[in-house]
């Protein structure tokens, strides 16, 4: 089977099922969505390390820009390897369905681990996270990771609240300087579980994972540069790194940047596409937009600025397959 006929039925980076959403942009002849989406992520990463060498940036969505194209030739996705540190995929091994969670289609997970090659072999780290609520599949998820050269990752809930039990795969007291010297990753999204702020950095300062993948603000309230600080020192030796969630391809509506006026669809910028309706809250974006940029980095107001400022590690930027909402 061609790869390529997979890809119009790969979705939100959730390899299962799902319906995208469809716009066209008003664009030159030659403007892609994709190579728009590769673009920002390389002004990003270009940015940042500019401004902090050896700030990493991984990115998760990225699977179907690493096919080559005719819309996505092979610069464009050496250019896109080039400007990312890590690639994580969703929903690898395992998917939900209609009748509970199954193992991946065959083919799909052909399909995953020839474009997930790509970023391996140039050196870059792979991440996979699957959704398992059963504890012998989550040691099985890892053992599939591991053979591929992957850094694998399984919670109970797409939720991201709350961090596993057990004991963390390959712990160590390196110290890690970059995400392809990592053994172990944790993502913790949504600490609306916690009982209070400290609780919460707490409980992140107290596991043994190599990265932290966490979001920039508590409450509506962006960690400083202190509590960053106090996250990265594993607590059996060794330094590890604190990544900050940036969203690239939706905006929401309880994120700092979002004005009251928004909530109005007539008042609505017209860089906002349209309501993602499994998210409530969040709207897809047209990010090649100047004022999204804009909200994005390069002011000392603006969402990757006071990621740096914070002095977190690197950046996890989300919903890079965005530009299938515009195909």
């Amino acid at each position: 089977m061609k790869f390529s006929s997979l890809l119009r039925w790969l979705t939100a980076g959730i390899f299962c099922t799902g319906n995208v959403m469809t716009a066209a942009p008003a664009e030159a002849a030659n403007w892609t969505p994709e190579q728009a989406m590769v673009d920002l992520t390389a002004e990003i990463s270009s940015y940042a390390k500019a401004k902090q060498p050896g700030f990493q940036i991984v990115g998760n969505g990225a699977v179907g820009l690493l096919e080559v194209t005719e819309t996505e030739p092979q610069e464009s996705v050496d250019k896109l390897t080039g400007a990312l540190d890590g690639v994580l995929a969703e929903s690898v091994f395992f998917c939900a369905t209609d009748d509970g969670i199954t193992e991946q289609n065959p083919d799909v997970l052909a399909y995953l681990d020839a474009m997930l090659q790509k970023p391996l072999t140039s050196g870059k780290a792979v991440w996979t996270l699957d959704y398992l609520p059963d504890e012998k599949q989550r040691l099985y998820d890892d053992k599939l990771g591991r053979e591929r050269g992957y850094t694998s990752l399984a919670v109970a809930r797409n939720i991201l609240d709350t961090i596993p039990e057990g004991t963390v795969t390959g712990e160590n007291n390196r110290d890690i300087q970059s995400v392809t010297d990592a053994g172990n990753f944790l993502v913790l999204l949504n600490p609306g579980r916690f009982e209070s702020r400290s609780d919460y950095l707490e409980a992140l300062a107290l596991t043994s994972y190599d990265v932290l993948v966490i979001d920039a603000y508590y409450s509506h309230e962006s960690l400083t540069s202190d509590e960053v600080a106090g996250l990265k020192q594993k607590p059996q030796g060794g330094k590890r790194l604190v990544l900050a969630y940036m969203s690239v391809g939706e905006a929401a509506d309880y994120r700092p940047f979002w004005q009251a006026s928004w909530n109005d669809d007539r008042e609505r910028p017209a860089w906002i596409a349209g309501a993602n309706p499994k998210w409530p809250g969040a709207y897809r974006v047209r990010y090649w937009a100047k004022p999204w940029k804009r909200i994005l980095y390069g002011r000392p107001d603006s969402y990757l600025d006071g990621i740096l400022q914070a002095g977190f590690d690197g950046v996890f930027l989300d919903v890079m397959d965005a530009w299938q909402t515009f195909r």
